[in-house]
């Protein structure tokens, strides 16, 4: 009896190769975005203090908050802090530009809320006194209603 396609062992090994090969491509990948990063966080952190230097300083701020409530914590924080500055870098580029769009909506938000009184005039509509001259409605009476007999005619 012969079995169709691959044997088990042999797809075993093509799968591990796979998953080797998606992992190195992966490490290349992440090493060549790295090297970017390092290569313009310099410019990065300039463009993070020129659009909102409150971002670098509360991180900083941060950082020695961290020290001083648990120093392992705040020394492991800062040696990570210098071994991914690149990413470091990008996401406190990012950080400022979003604290700057929050703001930016911020206070567009309460130019709206506490905007100036217009003036403006009141206009009162005019009442018109205008009443018809209806006769008196006069109601009729009901009709009477057949009986119904239909009850009656089961027994």
């Amino acid at each position: 009896m012969s079995t169709q396609g691959f044997n088990i062992k042999f797809n075993g090994i093509i799968g591990f190769v796979f998953l080797v090969m998606l992992f190195v491509g992966l490490f290349f990948l992440a090493k060549g975005i790295f090297t970017l990063l390092a290569w313009i966080s310099p410019v990065l952190i300039v463009g993070a203090l020129i659009i909102n230097y409150r971002t670098i300083i509360n991180y900083f701020r941060f950082m020695l908050s961290l020290l001083q409530r648990n120093p392992l914590s705040g020394i492991v924080a800062i040696i990570l802090s210098v071994i991914g500055f690149p990413i470091l870098s990008g996401v406190l580029f990012g950080k400022a530009i979003l604290d700057r769009k929050v703001k930016r909506l911020v206070q567009a938000h309460q130019a709206r809320e506490q905007a100036e009184f217009v003036d403006y005039e009141e206009v009162i509509p005019q009442k018109k006194e205008t009443t018809l001259d209806l006769p008196p409605l006069e109601k009729e009476a009901p009709a009477p209603k057949p009986k119904d007999n239909r009850y009656e005619d089961l027994f």
